[in-house]
């Protein structure tokens, strides 16, 4: 493993292009060419020990996008008619954020809609009407 991270690090290195000063402050153009994921500013020689290593998963949380519903959290075809037995809540919901969203913002979707669309699924399963949210 540590010769897979020399041989990483020499490439990051060798793929810099330096005709730029760094500049924390601003987008500066100082980037890489050839690595399969290039970075396109603040690259910077990694040149100077100690050096350190940890291990990084990832993982989604979420999507910008999601399942449309309707008020009573039924999941909404694409011509927009309500799937019979079909409820969604939480980060699955689509149209909740654009752009970014508030910290915290998932579990409280969850929660309001959680509730409604248990609501719902409960009424129909007893065929009574959902009630108004």
């Amino acid at each position: 493993m540590p010769a897979k991270a020399l041989e990483t690090i020499k490439a990051y290195n060798a793929s810099i292009r330096g005709d730029v000063a760094f500049n924390p402050n601003v987008k500066d153009g100082r980037r890489t060419e050839g690595l399969p994921v290039p970075k396109s500013n603040w690259a910077n020689l990694l040149d100077t020990p100690p050096f350190e290593a940890y291990a990084v998963s990832c993982g989604i949380t979420f999507t910008f996008g999601g399942l449309r519903i309707n008020t009573d959290a039924q999941v909404m075809d694409t011509e927009g008619a309500a799937i019979p037995g079909l409820y969604a809540a939480g980060e699955l919901v689509g149209g909740l954020f654009y752009f970014n969203y508030p910290g915290g913002t998932g579990l409280m979707s969850g929660a309001v809609f959680g509730r409604i669309a248990g609501n719902s699924a409960g009424c129909a399963a007893t065929a009574k009407p959902a009630p108004q949210s």
